[in-house]
């Protein structure tokens, strides 16, 4: 059972930067795979897979490569430095990750028709983001460390 969310780095053994081919070797075929685009730029193409079972997305940059470079997760038995964080309140969630040196956060409201009740709490820093929906944590979305000064991705050395 994969558990622990690895800040910057991964999940278990999953780290950002795997070829698509890596991550098959350790998570198997996945459930469904999503293919889009967040822009109209050339590159700008992403492919995700889900693994329905793990409550687990992965996705892939075209512009990185095709490198591992986001990881979701729902799954409330998932860990952040031995939190448990699904399903908490916004509050606890502020609170008991207030000992971690995630950085400063911001709380944006991403409602939708579809999604009355949905915000987001992003720490830039760490490269974490808290989904939440009806104010509890729903999702946990995470990527490797951006370096501001060099405007490129701090890959892990596994």
């Amino acid at each position: 059972m994969m558990k622990d969310i690895l800040v910057g780095k991964g999940f278990e053994e999953i780290r950002f930067g795997m070829t698509r081919q890596e991550v098959k070797k350790i998570l198997g075929e996945p459930d469904e795979v999503d293919q889009y685009a967040s822009s109209e730029e050339s590159e700008d193409n992403t492919e995700a897979f889900h693994y329905d079972e793990l409550e687990l997305s992965v996705s892939f940059d075209e512009i990185d490569d095709w490198r591992l470079g986001s990881i979701a997760v729902s799954d409330s038995e998932s860990t952040l430095e031995g939190l448990k964080l699904i399903g908490v309140s916004d509050e606890q969630l502020l609170e008991k990750v207030s000992a971690l040196d995630l950085g400063e956060y911001e709380r944006e409201d991403v409602s939708s028709p579809e999604s009355p009740d949905h915000e987001v709490i992003s720490f830039y820093n760490s490269s974490l983001n808290f989904w939440l929906e009806e104010g509890k944590v729903s999702e946990i979305q995470f990527g490797p460390i951006w370096d501001d000064e060099n405007e490129e991705i701090i890959w892990p050395a596994n």
